[in-house]
C-alpha cells in the first residue's frame, strides 16, 4: 500500500493554479451564460460542474480521492473550535465588509438586485440547498480539496493560508467583494490546514452561507428593488454610515478573543498545538484583549460623536438586509 502511494505523481501549486485557470474559463464560457439563463438551476449546475471538473483533475492526475478529500471522525473540540473561528471572522468580515462600502457603494448597490431576484425565483427549501449546501460541498472539494492539495509542499502555513484565500477571492469574480471573499478563504484555509479533514471547513462554509440566506429571507418586503432604493438613500448618508460602522465595531469587539480562543480549541484538539513560554501566551492574551477593547473604544466614540443623527430604525432594519445580499458566500 504504501509503495503504491510513493509512486503517485506529487503535485506541485502550479498544478492547482492550472485548474483554477480552467475553471475561470469554464466560468466566462459556460458558467456564467447557465447562470444568466436558467437563474438558480444554472447556479446548481455551475456548482455540479465545478465538484465534477475538480473529481476529473484528481483521476487525470492519479491522485488519492482520501488524500485529496480527507475525512475522519470529528473531534468536539474541533467542532467548537472551527465554530469559534467562524464566528471571529464573520464578525471582523462583516466590519470589512461595511467599510469596502463605504468606499465603493455603488459597487454594492449594482450586486443586489441580481442575487435578491435569484433566491426569491425558487422555493426557499431549494434555494437553500443551492445557496448553503453545495457551496459546502463543490467549493470545497475544489479549494480545500484538490488546490489546497497541491501547495502541501509548502511548510509555511501563512504562505498557504494567504495563496489560497486569494484564490478563493479571485474565484468569486467580484473585484468590490475580493477583500471579504479572502479573508472568508483564509479562515477556511487555516482551518483546512490544521485539521486536514475537509467536514470542518465544510461546517465553516455551510454556516457563513445559511446565516447570510436566512438572514436574507427575513426581508422578504424589502427584497428586491425596494432594498436597494432604501440601501442607495443609506449609502448616500455618511453619517448612518458611520453610525453602522460604531455599532459593528462595539459588536465585532470579540471578534480577536473569538479567533484566538477557537484557533487555540483546534489546534489542540487537532494535536498541533506548539508548546510556547508562558511569557509569550500571556503576551498573546494581554494583545487580544487590548485589541478587542481597543475595537470597543473606538465604536462608542464613533456613536458618540454622530449622536446628533436621527436614527430612523425602519431605515436602518432595511439596511442590515440589504447587507445580508451582498454578504460573501
Amino acid at each position: 500500500m504504501n509503495f503504491f502511494e510513493e509512486e503517485r505523481p506529487r503535485l506541485n501549486p502550479l498544478h492547482g493554479i492550472g485548474l483554477f485557470l480552467i475553471i475561470m474559463l469554464l466560468f466566462l464560457f459556460v458558467f456564467a451564460p447557465l447562470q444568466l439563463h436558467f437563474g438558480m438551476l444554472g447556479l446548481l449546475l455551475t456548482e455540479l460542474g465545478l465538484l465534477a471538473v475538480t473529481l476529473l483533475a484528481v483521476r487525470f492526475t492519479g491522485q488519492s480521492f482520501r488524500e485529496v478529500f480527507p475525512i475522519r471522525r470529528p473531534r468536539f473540540g474541533q467542532i467548537v473550535g472551527t465554530i469559534l473561528l467562524w464566528g471571529g471572522c464573520f464578525l471582523f468580515v462583516m466590519l470589512v465588509t461595511l467599510v469596502s462600502m463605504m468606499l465603493f457603494p455603488e459597487g454594492f448597490l449594482n450586486i443586489s438586485s441580481s442575487m435578491s431576484s435569484m433566491f426569491a425565483s425558487i422555493p426557499a427549501f431549494f434555494s437553500f440547498l443551492i445557496v448553503a449546501v453545495s457551496p459546502a460541498i463543490c467549493e470545497e472539494a475544489m479549494h480545500r480539496g484538490f488546490i489546497m492539495h497541491t501547495f502541501r509542499g509548502i511548510s509555511k502555513d501563512w504562505v498557504v493560508v494567504l495563496c489560497i484565500g486569494l484564490i478563493f477571492g479571485l474565484f468569486h469574480m467580484d473585484p468590490y467583494r475580493f477583500l471579504p471573499t479572502a479573508l472568508l478563504g483564509m479562515g477556511l484555509a487555516y482551518i483546512m490546514r490544521k485539521t486536514n479533514n475537509m467536514l470542518f471547513p465544510a461546517l465553516f462554509h455551510f454556516i457563513n452561507n445559511s446565516l447570510s440566506f436566512f438572514a436574507s429571507l427575513s426581508g422578504t418586503d424589502t427584497v428586491g428593488m425596494e432594498a436597494e432604493q432604501a440601501a442607495a438613500e443609506l449609502l448616500s448618508n455618511p453619517s448612518m454610515l458611520l453610525l453602522s460602522l460604531g455599532s459593528y465595531l462595539i459588536i465585532g469587539f470579540l471578534a480577536p478573543v473569538l479567533l484566538f480562543v477557537g484557533s487555540y480549541l483546534l489546534r489542540k484538539s487537532s494535536g498541533c498545538l506548539k508548546k510556547q513560554s508562558d511569557l509569550r501566551l500571556v503576551l498573546t492574551i494581554v494583545g487580544v484583549v487590548a485589541l478587542s477593547f481597543l475595537m470597543l473604544a473606538t465604536g462608542f466614540a464613533i456613536i458618540m460623536l454622530n449622536m446628533n443623527t436621527a436614527l430612523d430604525m425602519e431605515e436602518f432594519q432595511e439596511f442590515q438586509e440589504f447587507l445580508c445580499l451582498v454578504w460573501p458566500k
